[in-house]
């Protein structure tokens, strides 16, 4: 090895890249923009206005659901999908030990207990030979992650579910437009939650949605996500006499209709949006292909991902050194995060060698830059990064 090339920036070498190159950023165009200025001249800009239901049902449209909320965030649609079923204080919920606190949070915010899973150390998805080890007389559900925006075995889960009578929650917070098997993620489970925050191939700054075919709980989530009112009635059939009643437990769900024009323009690019993603995911495997200590993340099985993340896994003992490197050079470059036993609020869920596939998996990831307004030149720009950088750790 040659870390210490004085060719690298890491060492006081030439950066590659004289600008930083990021590793999101939104795709926002003219019509995003107008849509957004339109809607605050209306003056309608508070929750689930006309705006959100339009997109409410173009997103249905699109997936080919019946029931999509949209709510402020992925994290309170996780909630809600829990919420509406009033499970036992103390039921437990299958989570994948890999993913971001909000996929457990929709659990434990209605007082029930998560147990953790390891994950398959190709892609970060839970490991569906681990889940029935799992399952006692206290499981309830499982609660699958899409991770990179690459889906998770779902058949393999639902029929794990059918077998236990499992209530199933996707989490598809990253992977709106990923097609699995032929079907589009948000049409595989019970319930599917969607992200549309800042850094997701959709954005409406902050935002998410729960999607649902099953009429039952679409009735519950209709009044909980409107702190467990009527008021949807209210603001479309215009039936009562200037009031709405309160009718279930809930919270403020909604989201601003200033967001809900956003997402319409959003949704009309998100194809064109996901195939710029998958071109430069092409181009990087196609020109990284071979380098050695370079791997590239697995993906399952008959589907078509919409490459929300670009990861790469590399040698685990020199895996901060080449983010830094990287860095250096002018190219962003982070982990993303760690399992959830290694962090403060669940490290009494286990210890590193409880979820050995989820360490190896985590040892070795790292992010490279992927979005749609990346350009040609930034794209050659990551690439000669990538390549400088792997070139110092051969023998």
């Amino acid at each position: 090895m040659n870390t210490d090339r004085k060719d690298l920036a890491i060492n006081g070498g030439k950066p590659i890249s004289k600008e930083t190159i990021l590793i999101h950023k939104p795709y926002l165009d003219e019509k995003d923009f107008k849509a957004v200025e339109e809607t605050v001249r209306s003056t309608f800009v508070s929750g689930n206005g006309p705006a959100c239901r339009e997109f409410e049902k173009k997103l249905s449209e699109y997936l080919g659901v019946k029931h999509v909320f949209y709510t402020n965030s992925c994290t309170t649609a996780l909630d809600l999908a829990f919420r509406a079923k009033d499970f036992p204080a103390g039921s437990e919920v299958i989570v994948p030990n890999f993913t971001y606190t909000s996929t457990a949070l929709g659990a434990l915010l209605n007082n029930l207990k998560i147990r953790l899973v390891d994950v398959d150390p190709e892609n970060g998805n839970i490991d569906v030979l681990k889940i029935e080890t799992a399952i006692n007389d206290k499981t309830v559900a499982i609660c699958p992650v899409d991770y990179t925006g690459n889906p998770a075995e779902m058949d393999e889960i639902n029929k794990i579910a059918k077998k236990y009578n499992l209530y199933v929650v996707h989490d598809t917070a990253q992977s709106i437009g990923t097609l699995y098997k032929g079907k589009k993620t948000g049409t595989l489970a019970d319930v599917s939650t969607f992200s549309f925050h800042g850094t997701k191939n959709l954005t409406t700054g902050e935002g998410g949605a729960l999607v649902t075919d099953n009429d039952e709980i679409a009735d519950r989530v209709i009044f909980m996500r409107e702190k467990g009112t009527n008021k949807q009635s209210f603001l479309i059939d215009d039936k009562t006499r200037g009031f709405y009643e309160y009718v279930d437990i809930g919270s403020s769900f909604v989201q601003s209709n200033i967001l809900g024009a956003l997402g319409i323009t959003q949704l009309e690019k998100i194809d064109w949006m996901n195939k710029e993603r998958k071109k430069i995911a092409e181009y990087y495997k196609s020109e990284l292909k071979g380098i050695d200590g370079i791997e590239f993340l697995k993906i399952t099985e008959g589907a078509i991902p919409n490459w929300h993340i670009f990861g790469i896994l590399v040698p685990p003992k020199h895996k901060y050194w080449i983010m830094d490197a990287l860095r250096a050079e002018g190219v962003y470059s982070n982990v993303h995060y760690t399992p959830l036993h290694r962090n403060k609020f669940y490290s009494h869920l286990g210890k590193d060698e409880d979820f050995p596939e989820s360490m190896k998996f985590f040892s070795g990831l790292l992010r490279l830059p992927i979005y749609p307004s990346l350009t040609k030149e930034e794209r050659e720009l990551v690439v000669m990064s990538v390549k400088k950088v792997m070139c110092a750790l051969k023998k």
